[in-house]
């Protein structure tokens, strides 16, 4: 009865677990309708570098390496928009420099949205290996 009863237990939390690690990841989630237009699905998709087989939100439904039902033209036209605006500036090695200091000193800056909730996992997975051990600890000693 004892061994049912703390494998249930186990169970739930484990499920409890994935459940908080899944939840965290669906608030970033994006889908086809949070964008306003193709300019703005065009421009977080070549933003972020996404591609068939890198699409973690899964935009990219038929696998033809464009989100949203873009076409191929549409998204041609901004890479090259996009490139085109990228090589008019010049960029000079003193403004590398200046540009290489001001992100040094940008320390303890704010972190990116990428967090996700790993120390709660890690704290969660410890309490799941510290209830074993008891466990384990018991049934020696009640078989000593």
């Amino acid at each position: 009865m004892k061994k049912s009863l703390a494998g249930i237990l186990t169970g739930s939390l484990l499920f409890i677990g994935t459940t908080f690690s899944v939840a965290a990841d669906e608030h970033n989630d994006k889908d086809c309708g949070d964008f306003a237009d193709h300019n703005e699905v065009m421009a977080f998709w070549y933003e972020n570098g996404y591609s068939a087989d890198n699409d973690p939100h899964r935009l990219d439904a038929d696998n033809d390496g464009l989100a949203c039902e873009v076409t191929q033209s549409e998204y041609d036209n901004y890479v090259a928009s996009q490139e085109g605006d990228d090589s008019s500036e010049s960029v000079t090695e003193e403004d590398q420099d200046e540009s290489a200091a001001e992100s040094e000193s940008e320390e303890g800056a704010a972190l990116p949205d990428t967090a996700s909730n790993g120390p709660l996992m890690m704290l969660f997975g410890a309490g799941v290996a510290g209830a074993g051990s008891l466990l384990l600890f018991r049934r020696k000693n009640k078989t000593a």
